[in-house]
């Protein structure tokens, strides 16, 4: 008479707790998949694990869309980028006069253009505001600065449509009244006119 041999149905591995496990750190939407699928826990623990589960999921997701990226991370790479272009446009503009506070850092291109940098707790520069009274082309010349460094990809051609997109050489266009905003390549350009400031023109990083 032969022994009596038993045999162990083995688990399939999509049925194991740790690889239900090892999906819901990994990849929270598969593991959440599987845990209702095995039926482990009771019902209210699967719940209140998937609540957390997608919570952690979307997380990082949530911080990097409630969070807006700077400019420049510091006054030197802004400084470089801004030296650059002045050189690349053979335009005698420099950072003169300069006036830091705890949220801004004002300065003169020239004595009609002004140019502010609001910046952050750790000298980050999220937004750069050009105010300028002066000529017609030293603002141009001041915006398609700002354009060029910003967006250091695009061509002169390239920068000029962005001024064009801003309705600048529209004569028709009332700037008293109006203000227009042109988006390239995840940042954002504002041009607006105030009576007694002059010519605002900003740029920001598309949030």
């Amino acid at each position: 008479m032969q022994p009596e041999t038993s045999l162990r149905r083995r688990t399939p591995i999509f049925q194991t707790a740790w690889f239900m496990w090892f999906w819901l750190i990994v990849f929270p939407p598969f593991g959440i998949l599987l845990m209702w699928r095995q039926g482990r826990f009771t019902k209210i623990k699967r719940i209140v694990a998937t609540v957390i589960a997608i919570a952690y999921f979307a997380f990082p997701t949530i911080i990097v869309m409630t969070t807006t990226l700077p400019l420049y991370n510091n006054q030197k790479e802004f400084s470089d980028a801004f030296n650059k272009e002045v050189k690349d446009l053979d335009l005698s503009y420099s950072l003169e006069n300069l006036k830091k506070e705890d949220d801004t850092i004002t300065s003169k291109l020239d004595k009609d253009i002004t140019l502010i940098e609001n910046i952050d707790g750790n000298g980050a520069v999220h937004e750069l505001i050009m105010v300028g009274q002066g000529e017609g082309t030293d603002i141009v010349l001041s915006m398609g600065l700002l354009i060029g460094m910003t967006n250091p990809e695009l061509s002169q051609k390239e920068v000029g449509e962005v001024l064009k997109d801003l309705r600048l050489f529209d004569e028709s266009y009332k700037y008293q009244r109006n203000e227009t905003t042109v988006e390239k390549n995840a940042i954002r350009y504002n041009l607006k006119y105030d009576q007694s400031a002059g010519v605002i023109f900003s740029v920001s990083k598309v949030d």
